[in-house]
């Protein structure tokens, strides 16, 4: 009994030099830093206007960000896999014109039109799949030829016409809140975000998924089949894609030949910002999701000092820079520096 009693000190000593790095490691993962900079710009903004801390505002700034991060959802995947989707934008615009046409012009009701948006964006992801993971061509080469088919189509299908009669019974979920400054858009995603999450880590092809972009080479001598994971990456971007322009109608109201084209550089910025790295085998789902939301504030920020709209793509550039920086830096840490014999260790003879 005494012996136990004396050894209760030690295992609580134990448990506490363990916690400490594990609150250490959590302070420093990615989505918490996010989490921490939209505190600081909410704060600085408030701060500059009050109505910014308005849950009208703050309802706005989650509901403007979920497209995005349904597209940096599906880029994170693709990018895990060291790869790039830059046809994420063209293929939310395909499926926001196609089903708002089918909306607009033949009723169409919202839960058909979430399944039809998925299908475009498989179906478009597929092309992507295809030319990556049959053909092997580079990815930046591939999705940048299907980027360019994908946007002429999109003139083709409107055909100079555009959306914009979209009923109030699928618009009110673009501005309805469950509680004051959370939109049901949001608490829709969250499903999604937390499957993928859990897909990534705790499922065989998810860990797949980081073998390959962590080693391509390494992970196929081990016996997983590298070019299957990067097809499958495709098309599950083209799915979150899809699915982004089902949520772009809800929550603009319409859609037109050039909806999305500006889109890849935003959704590849959120996936960068929330901590997935270009060169794969790094990152998550949450990640993704604290990056589009951090882009969103910091945009709506610029927006309430009177910096131009057309200032806003400079200013997502900047930002991608800035985490592509922190992220090398991050990486040249990580490297184990060369051993350097001392003087007293003298030559080898």
């Amino acid at each position: 009994m005494t012996m136990a009693k004396e050894a209760e000190p030690a295992v609580r000593t134990a448990r506490n030099i363990r916690r400490g790095p594990d609150l250490a490691r959590l302070a420093s993962r990615r989505e918490v830093l996010v989490a921490m900079a939209i505190v600081v710009v909410i704060a600085i903004s408030t701060a500059v206007h009050s109505y910014f801390w308005s849950s009208a505002n703050i309802s706005f700034i989650f509901a403007d960000s979920i497209v995005v991060a349904l597209l940096a959802l599906g880029e994170s995947f693709v990018m895990l896999g060291r790869g790039i989707d830059l046809s994420v934008g063209a293929i939310m615009g395909m499926s926001a014109i196609i089903v708002g046409f089918r909306i607009q012009n033949h009723g169409m009701t919202l839960l058909p039109a979430i399944a039809l948006g998925a299908a475009i964006g498989i179906a478009l992801g597929l092309g992507n799949a295809l030319l990556v993971g049959v053909t092997r061509l580079p990815p930046i080469i591939a999705t940048l030829g299907t980027f360019s088919v994908y946007s002429g189509l999109e003139f083709v299908v409107t055909n100079g016409n555009q959306v914009d009669t979209i009923p109030n019974s699928i618009t009110n979920l673009g501005v309805h809140t469950v509680m004051p400054g959370v939109p049901i858009l949001l608490v829709a995603t969250l499903p999604v975000i937390i499957i993928a999450a859990f897909v990534l880590r705790y499922t065989t092809f998810g860990r797949a998924i980081y073998a390959v972009g962590d080693d391509a080479e390494a992970a196929y001598r081990a016996g997983i089949p590298v070019q299957r994971i990067l097809f499958s990456t495709y098309v599950i971007a083209g799915l979150a894609a899809g699915l982004a322009g089902v949520v772009f109608l809800i929550h603009t109201s319409g859609a037109s030949s050039t909806t999305g084209n500006t889109d890849n550089l935003s959704a590849i910025a959120a996936a960068l910002i929330g901590g997935t790295a270009l060169t794969g085998g790094r990152g998550g789902a949450f990640g993704a999701l604290a990056g589009s939301v951090f882009l969103s504030a910091t945009l709506t920020a610029l927006s309430y000092v009177h910096v131009s709209d057309i200032w806003q793509p400079a200013g997502v550039g900047v930002l991608v820079l800035l985490a592509v920086i922190y992220d090398s830096r991050g990486n040249a840490v990580r490297l184990p520096r060369p051993h350097r014999r001392s003087p007293k260790e003298g030559r080898p003879q």
